[in-house]
């Protein structure tokens, strides 16, 4: 690409985050997403870029305010992923680990992918590639613990609280890793798997839209992933088939999923969590915590942004 979008994604997180934490913990779900996705549209649609918006996991939801099939005032072609308030339910509640998230690539470098079922694990980049999706979480947890000269007792894996779950973590425990169970949040998780800096590997099923967000976000930072979409019968294959995928055993790897190195990504924190912290409001202001990184140069940088409504409102 012929820019360095990086600050301007960052800048529709921002907006994203600041709009969520002003609805943060009053319990309505579908409002704060849906006003935090209508804030997101508003500032995108700020750049000039001709993007087009992939991987949107609501996009058939009617109840849920729709991103646009393009999006921005027109320019040089491009990709586009927004997750404008990953784990809405628990900005809702008031609960931690709530992020906004934004990517933009070359155009047609994005794998599109159905909304469905991904397995995942996710490593950084002192592990690499020594983990393998179709070997036991045991095996995978041992040789990150190789990787990283650690004890496996002293190994902290970072799996979502959820009941189809309940199985890798008797797994995990009988290994004698630590866990590390966050309710919503799957990207923040990967991401601080990727730093190494709560986790050291991320495993578990989410969604297949949020995998090509870690992927974005690996394929600047470094690291190692994989992913295998988790089909319930043939309609499922049917509509991953739409998306060109046609290996329904695939073990999709990052480059497989951002197929580029012209990739920019940008967090901002809604309330704090496991990669970045959420916005604290001031008596004139609010001050956000956000992350850019830039595949081509592999260059990031962690933004505390102070916003001061008295001279510019941003709502």
């Amino acid at each position: 690409m012929n820019t360095n979008y990086g600050m301007e994604i960052v800048r529709a997180t921002e907006i994203a985050a600041l709009t969520a934490g002003r609805m943060q913990g009053l319990g309505d779900h579908d409002a704060i997403l849906n006003t935090t996705r209508s804030a997101i549209i508003k500032t995108l649609n700020r750049i000039h870029i001709d993007g087009a918006v992939v991987n949107d996991r609501f996009h058939d939801r009617e109840d849920i305010v729709n991103l646009p099939e393009r999006i921005g005032q027109g320019g040089e072609k491009t990709d586009v992923m927004a997750i404008a308030l990953e784990g809405y339910h628990n900005a809702a509640d008031g609960r931690n680990n709530v992020t906004s998230f934004a990517a933009i690539a070359r155009e047609g470098s994005i794998q599109s992918v159905p909304n469905l079922s991904m397995y995942k694990i996710v490593v950084g980049p002192e592990v690499g590639n020594v983990i393998d999706i179709n070997q036991p979480p045991l095996v995978n947890v041992k040789r990150t613990a190789r990787a990283l000269r650690k004890y496996t007792e002293n190994v902290t894996v970072c799996i979502l609280n959820q009941a189809r779950h309940y199985q890798l973590i008797r797994e995990v425990r009988s290994c004698g890793a630590r866990i590390k169970l966050i309710d919503e949040g799957e990207i923040s998780g990967c991401l601080a798997a990727i730093t190494g800096e709560k986790a050291d590997i991320y495993m578990g099923y989410g969604f297949a839209p949020e995998g090509t967000m870690v992927a974005a976000a690996l394929s600047c930072l470094g690291g190692y992933f994989e992913g295998k979409i988790f089909y319930e019968n043939d309609r499922d294959k049917a509509l991953a088939a739409e998306h060109g995928i046609k290996d329904f055993d695939k073990t999709f790897r990052a480059q497989d999923l951002i197929r580029s190195k012209e990739v920019a990504f940008a967090a901002t924190g809604v309330t704090d969590g496991e990669f970045l912290e959420g916005v604290r409001f001031t008596s004139n202001g609010a001050v956000t915590s956000s992350f850019v990184a830039r595949a081509e140069t592999h260059t990031y940088r962690r933004l505390e942004t102070r916003h001061f409504f008295d001279y510019k409102p941003v709502f």
